[in-house]
């Protein structure tokens, strides 16, 4: 029996300037959005509608490629983690209906 070799380059998760490409992808998003409504009023006067959302692109990167370098499987355990209730009750068998529990967060 031949052994299939396994080829690391396409087990690898793909990056956007070393961030993880979904994180980069919105921030660079929301940074052109938001700088093309700052573009009219004070924004343009101030060179602010550059500034802002750059401050807010870079900062977003930043902490992107601090992310992917400890993990690069980090935003998607980050977006489970969101998808699971803040309470599971505790059942003693499998048939038995969970306890209604008021969560007030």
């Amino acid at each position: 029996m031949e052994r299939t070799p396994v080829r690391l380059s396409l087990l690898r998760r793909i990056s956007w300037l070393g961030g993880d490409r979904r994180l980069v992808g919105l921030a660079a998003m929301l940074a052109v959005c938001l700088g093309w409504t700052m573009f009219t009023g004070y924004g343009l006067f101030l060179g602010l509608f550059v500034l802002v959302p750059a401050a807010i692109f870079f900062g977003t990167l930043w902490v992107a490629r601090k992310m992917y370098a400890a993990d690069p499987w980090m935003v998607d355990v980050l977006m489970r983690h969101f998808k699971y209730p803040k309470y599971i009750a505790p059942k003693t068998s499998l048939g038995k209906e969970t306890p209604a529990i008021r969560d007030f967060s």
